[in-house]
């Protein structure tokens, strides 16, 4: 079975996480620092127990003999014994280079791909905020309007959650106050439902059929529950299964709602056609998600492959594209370009579930150094990078759990990737002597990615114990 990593949508963005970090030149290493040294202390791996490592202070840490650490790199590598490996290890206060393996060359990335789209929406619309929309097109006919949100929940909006920030509940309520305020009673009305802000396949052909079987990723569409999980039975939180037809679903949700909220008015509501072209209505009722960026943490902490598509496109669409996955690679390309980073790779879909995406290990970390060194919308990506030990797919048991391992637990920050027979991580750690490293590896034709974890974990832990 072929997967990109993701898991059961019930960890959310911790509010411990990184925020923007310090846009004053010279003070980058200080929240960067302050930050892992209080997640290293608060880490609690299951069965593990590591010694947090006390810093007096932040600064740029003793320097580093680069012979010497490409020699203890290269020995941890070597000792996977299979695959190809490149990988580049940067100071983060310089941005020189310390270590390089093949890290110009090509790889699969799996989901380390998510990086691109991430830096690409944080330094482009970070605070847009995606409408759900109740049209009135006429005295009997409405038309549910798709904005792009696809964290929806059956239930009331949560302004404190990015997952169900807004709620089918809400918008229902918000519709018959709408309607009865111009006097309506007594009629049945039509929803109809727009998605046209999306366009083109909904499923990439670059994605195995196995992994559309498995769930890994389903359908695209600008409207779902719980990031394309169906609700559970009491409608409060994503079950482990994908919807047919996910816009058709909120819309039932909806018409269900309406009838039961406009009972007393005698309005009654049946479930339309999905229109073909964009709704000319009149918007009476509406709900906004929790921000781009809020959603973009969410996405790269629990690297949610239908996530990344969705924000993808919602980002062509900011842009003025057409929302297909075609109209967001150029959006993201776009975006490394303006912002100056390497743009000599391949992607072909937003996620990282396609083997057929290249990219090297000089452009991740160039993102990864930005989101450490650079402005503040760059420094957003740090909020979605996992916490070995701590948080995301980083705060799994089988993470940073072994005695050469542990050391990086609550230091290393990074995203992660695995496929069959790929693996990646790209972030940075924080030396035992207060030096930021920013480091990116990728293994392709591998056999056994648990072993290859081992060994990348194995990797990030020996630059966090540098003197």
């Amino acid at each position: 079975m072929t997967a990109s990593d993701r898991r059961p949508l019930t960890a959310w963005v911790t509010t411990a996480l990184l925020a923007a970090g310090c846009a004053a030149a010279g003070a980058w290493a200080v929240p960067a620092w302050q930050d892992a040294h209080n997640l290293q202390e608060a880490a609690a791996a299951p069965a593990i127990t590591a010694s947090p490592v006390a810093l007096a202070e932040a600064d740029a840490g003793t320097p580093l003999d680069a012979t010497a650490l490409s020699t203890e790199l290269d020995s941890v590598l070597n000792s996977l014994g299979q695959g190809v490996v490149s990988a580049q290890v940067l100071n983060a206060e310089s941005g020189q280079s310390l270590y390089a393996r093949d890290a110009q060359a090509s790889r699969t990335p799996a989901s380390n791909m998510k990086l691109l789209v991430d830096y690409a929406l944080l330094t482009t619309a970070p605070q847009t905020r995606f409408t759900t929309s109740i049209d009135l097109n006429d005295d009997s006919t409405l038309t549910l309007v798709a904005g792009g949100d696809t964290l929806l929940a059956p239930g009331h909006s949560d302004p404190t959650a990015v997952m169900g920030h807004a709620g089918i509940e809400t918008l229902a309520e918000r519709t018959i106050a709408a309607l009865t305020e111009q006097g309506m009673s007594s009629k049945t009305l039509t929803l109809n439902l727009d998605t046209t802000i999306f366009s083109g396949s909904s499923l990439n052909p670059e994605w195995a059929q196995e992994d559309i079987d498995s769930g890994f990723i389903s359908a695209v569409t600008p409207l779902a529950f719980f990031s394309h999980y169906s609700p559970n039975g009491g409608g409060t939180a994503a079950s482990g299964s994908r919807p047919a037809n996910a816009p058709a679903e909120v819309q039932q949700t909806l018409v269900d709602a309406l009838n039961r909220l406009g009972a007393d008015a005698g309005l009654t509501f049946t479930a339309g056609e999905q229109v073909s072209t964009p709704s000319s209505g009149r918007e009476i009722a509406a709900v906004q998600s929790a921000t781009a960026a809020q959603q973009s943490a969410l996405m790269m902490q629990e690297s949610d492959n239908s996530l990344a598509e969705t924000l993808g496109r919602n980002l062509s669409v900011a842009t003025g594209g057409d929302g297909s996955t075609q109209g967001a690679i150029s959006a993201i390309h776009d975006a490394l370009a303006s912002a100056g980073l390497p743009t000599n790779y391949t992607q072909v879909d937003l996620n990282g579930l396609s083997m057929n995406n290249k990219v090297s290990n000089e452009l991740l970390t160039a993102i990864a150094l930005r989101a450490v060194t650079g402005n503040t919308a760059e420094r957003l990506t740090l909020q979605g990078l996992p916490v070995a030990g701590y948080s995301g797919t980083l705060g799994l048991a089988t993470r940073f759990n072994d005695a050469d391992e542990v050391g990086g637990r609550g230091v290393v920050r990074a995203k992660t990737g695995t496929l069959n027979s790929v693996l990646s991580l790209t972030g940075y750690t924080v030396t035992e002597s207060g030096r930021v490293l920013v480091f990116s590896v990728i293994m392709n034709d591998l056999d056994d990615t648990e072993a290859a974890k081992n060994t990348v974990d194995r990797f990030a832990a020996t630059l966090s114990k540098q003197q």
